[in-house]
């Protein structure tokens, strides 16, 4: 099969369009191809290279860090988006992610908007570990340590907005999250420096009494404009 991309602007692959015993994938002639939509699909070499010579303005892929590796080791110049989706069960190792994903996001400075989802990150990640400098917006799924993402947003410089969805367990006590918010300024002499303009929480198991804590957030990340709730 062969796919024209002079004849089209947008591809949409997912998982199932190819044989998964074979991989057979489609000649792709790409001059035209400007957004691309990959999802769990595993990418050979030849193919990643192929896609990313045409002239892209948004990519967008759902799958295993190693491949989006692979795609953005090509050349990324054109992109105005580029959108990415990690599911931690489907990753080989943290090792791994952290590697992967750092080699991302630490190389891509000319993309305007740089996005990542990351869905049941506490399977042992350290997000001390990873270097996430150009990435400018990310949304976090099923997360246990509030804490240990306040502390990474502050090393990402670029980042201007955040989603978090804060899966608490019943044995958890709410008021520990209270209690850290509330411990901000005393934990950190000064505010970060930081871009994070936008800030959306939403922590499961924990009523509206957290909403003032939130607050606290503002003085952490001087430059937040917006804070709220995931909806």
């Amino acid at each position: 099969m062969q796919i024209l991309g002079d004849r089209f602007s947008e591809f949409d692959l997912q998982d199932g369009s190819i044989d998964p015993i074979d991989r057979a994938w489609p000649k792709l002639v790409v001059s035209q191809l400007e957004t691309l939509v990959l999802f769990e699909i595993p990418i050979p070499a030849d193919v990643a290279e192929s896609l990313m010579s045409a002239p892209l303005k948004e990519l967008t892929y759902k799958g295993r860090s190693d491949y989006a590796h692979m795609l953005c080791q090509h050349s990324t110049s054109n992109l105005n988006e580029l959108i990415l989706s990690f599911d931690m069960y489907s990753e080989l190792n943290t090792e791994t992610f952290y590697h992967n994903t750092s080699a991302i996001f630490r190389n891509i400075s000319k993309i305007p908007i740089v996005k990542c989802t990351v869905i049941d990150p506490d399977l042992e990640i350290d997000w001390s570990f990873v270097d996430w400098s150009y990435l400018t917006h990310l949304y976090v799924q099923d997360l246990a340590d509030l804490d240990k993402i306040i502390d990474a947003i502050s090393a990402m410089p670029y980042l201007v907005f955040a989603s978090l969805s804060v899966n608490i367990n019943y044995d958890t006590d709410p008021r520990s999250f209270v209690t850290m918010l509330k411990g901000l300024s005393r934990r950190y002499p000064k505010p970060v420096s930081s871009k994070l303009e936008t800030l959306l929480i939403s922590l499961y198991g924990i009523d509206s009494t957290l909403d003032s804590a939130l607050y606290e957030l503002k003085w952490y990340y001087p430059k937040l404009k917006h804070i709220g709730k995931v909806k």
